[in-house]
């Protein structure tokens, strides 16, 4: 990914629609915690337990002392990158499109260009918040808007798969954006964005598959 001159205007209106969109989205959520606060409470069940164990009731035990089911912890990046043997380093001159739209008040956007075998193959970014799917709606409305007509290859689809977490997934090219494929994923409350440079789809869409699964 090598960002062109002539992208700066449209990466800043990109910007300015994400952040509208994400405005609107907020309202909307906040809305909806409204009225859900609202409603008034159903009543608590009570459950009767006859002779279950001491294993059964320390699991139950340790659920309420933890405050519920426990946050599932997303994967190292780093760690799964150097696992790959792939080698990284800080983008110099490459900016993602996270690290211009996500507040660094919201959630810190980590970013490193990808080598492997010597070759470039790309660059990714990720990023940690409850309000990446906020973003990622209001990105997906804002990239429809700044499409050129040189875009191509647009998919835009939730991945349900049996056992795993849903996945979101956004990918297209177009160089009036970036002169190389560009893929979202959101997972959870961890947003993704690689950048994939010609010929090296395989490598980022199995490196995609390992740090989603």
């Amino acid at each position: 990914m090598r960002m062109r001159n002539p992208t700066t205007l449209t990466v800043g209106l990109l910007t300015v629609l994400v952040a509208l969109g994400t405005f609107d989205a907020l309202l909307i959520e906040n809305k909806k915690l409204l009225i859900q606060l609202q409603q008034p409470e159903p009543p608590q069940e009570v459950a009767v337990v006859a002779n279950s164990g001491s294993s059964s009731a320390a699991q139950s035990s340790a659920s309420s002392v933890g405050g519920g089911i426990r946050k599932i912890e997303e994967p190292n990046v780093l760690e799964i990158l150097t696992v790959e043997q792939f080698n990284f380093a800080d983008p110099a001159r490459e900016r993602s499109l996270l690290e211009q739209i996500i507040p660094s008040g919201v959630a810190t956007v980590q970013a490193k260009v990808l080598v492997k075998d010597g070759d470039r193959i790309g660059l990714i970014a990720w990023a940690d918040s409850p309000q990446v799917k906020i973003y990622l709606l209001a990105l997906k409305e804002a990239l429809h808007s700044t499409f050129s007509p040189e875009m191509r290859d647009l998919v835009d689809e939730a991945q349900e798969r049996e056992g795993k977490a849903l996945r979101n997934l956004l990918t297209f090219l177009d160089p009036a954006i970036n002169e190389e494929r560009v893929v979202f994923i959101r997972i959870r409350e961890r947003l993704y964005e690689f950048h994939v440079a010609e010929g090296k789809d395989a490598v980022v869409f199995d490196l995609i598959e390992t740090l989603t699964n």
